[in-house]
């Protein structure tokens, strides 16, 4: 698939603010509450931020796939940010596995909704699915990804802001090196440099390294509900897929956590031990992660196995996961119409109506 087929056009919207602790979840928290809350002027007040912070907010929250944006009913240019059936899943304060993100787990899972079709995040997606280099300079990392929009039909953005999401994307996941003072923005972290996806190279200050193989906290659930997700949105209908697709395809896990074919299927098997739904297949020597039912099931029962070690009080009736479908508003009168979403060509399930969240 194209970059134009797996991504939507969006460049620097971050305010060049990478995420920070708390961020998402407050986004969630705040749509949860008010679906205009990032339209009204007082926003910054009320989610005690600064206003390019507010944007950023919204930004982020949309872009791991846990709030998405509808039109507004009364303004035609206006947009509302909804909670989706994914961020319910996990976020919710009630009923999600991981209300607080506690569990580095749920920092991969927002890793993969962020780089996985459908992406808000071109440049990202573009360096973890298609810039082959393992060691690379922002300079070289920024040239690529020039070169790589520019053979699409999008209409072209600036130097500048492509330049902007390089920088944005190695504050994101690495704490880098800097000469004289360093400015508040480089001493906040951000949770996804716990992932290690991406590290300064050893003797050089300008230049980075993608982490392959095994990283902190990439547990089987993560790698497994990955592939699933991808399974789900790619191959619905059928119950069945290799492991060298898995690793190898565009978009997959194996590209997008940057983990081989054997991690692939380690985890897999791995996870399969805790949860039903799905085992690895071995015919003829070639390797298969076969489902029994969907996808989006299998993915859900290993979320739960997971996260109820955690606590046992989830509940699990309704939960989506995965596929188009979990990146769907929550709430159904939100959706009238399926072309009406932000993820252009994607229906939404009809499961989910207004006063579900408790």
């Amino acid at each position: 698939m194209t970059l134009e087929q797996v991504a939507i056009p969006t460049f620097a919207n971050h305010q060049t603010f990478h995420p920070r602790f708390g961020w998402i979840k407050k986004g969630y928290d705040a749509a949860v509450a008010d679906p205009d809350i990032f339209n009204i002027p007082n926003a910054p007040v009320t989610l005690g931020v600064g206003k390019n912070m507010v944007d950023a907010i919204r930004f982020w929250s949309t872009a791991t796939k846990v709030v998405t944006r509808v039109p507004h009913p009364e303004k035609s240019r206006v947009t509302r940010s909804v909670p989706t059936r994914f961020g319910y899943a996990i976020l919710d304060d009630r009923r999600g596995f991981d209300p607080y993100m506690e569990d580095t787990t749920t920092l991969w899972l927002l890793h993969w909704q962020a780089v996985s079709a459908p992406s808000f995040l071109p440049v990202w997606r573009i360096a973890f699915n298609d810039f082959s280099a393992v060691e690379f300079t922002e300079e070289e990392l920024q040239s690529f990804c020039i070169d790589e929009i520019a053979a699409t039909t999008w209409s072209k953005p600036r130097d500048s802001s492509i330049h902007k999401d390089v920088d944005c994307l190695l504050r994101m996941y690495t704490r880098r090196d800097t000469k004289g003072r360093q400015t508040l923005d480089d001493l906040l972290d951000s949770p996804f440099r716990e992932l290690q996806l991406i590290q300064p190279s050893p003797g050089s200050r300008k230049s980075y390294r993608f982490v392959r193989g095994d990283k902190k906290g990439l547990s089987p659930t993560a790698i497994t509900y990955a592939c699933l997700d991808y399974m789900e949105k790619n191959d619905r209908g059928n119950r069945t897929v290799s492991s060298t697709r898995l690793a190898l395809d565009p978009g997959s896990p194996g590209r997008l956590l940057k983990i081989t074919e054997h991690e692939i299927v380690d985890a897999l098997e791995s996870a399969s031990r805790e949860a039903g739904g799905f085992r690895v297949a071995r015919p003829a020597g070639s390797r298969q992660l076969v489902v029994d039912n969907q996808p989006a099931l299998a993915a859900l029962a290993v979320l739960a196995s997971h996260y109820r070690k955690l606590d046992l009080t989830l509940k699990l009736d309704d939960l989506e996961v995965a596929g188009h479908s979990a990146m769907q508003p929550l709430y159904s009168d939100f959706l009238t119409n399926p072309e009406e979403s932000i993820y252009s060509g994607r229906t939404g399930s009809k499961r989910g109506k207004k006063g579900t969240v408790a």
